[in-house]
């Protein structure tokens, strides 16, 4: 499904880190941000809090649960992940 959601939205396939548990989400994230990246996390969940936070930035999904709204620091009011760069 991840990569599904990638391809239609223009993100590279090799960007992708799916099938991992909540924890190893934001361990994700963190192991990106030990080599110098900047990460967003895009999430709609109450597993998906914890790497929002994480992140640098934190986007919920409107439609979302009200844990990952709280978590992030944008919510992004339409369920368009196309809308992320605007």
């Amino acid at each position: 499904m991840a990569y599904k959601v990638a391809d239609e939205v223009g993100i590279s396939r090799d960007h992708v880190i799916a099938g991992v548990l909540p924890t190893g989400k934001a361990d994700a994230i963190r192991a990106l941000q030990a080599d110098g990246r900047r990460v967003a996390m895009v999430g709609d969940g109450v597993n998906d809090s914890v790497a929002m936070v994480t992140a640098d930035i934190g986007m919920a999904m409107g439609t979302g649960t009200d844990a990952a709204i709280e978590a992030g620091d944008v919510t992004l009011v339409r369920g368009d992940l196309r809308t992320v760069p605007t």
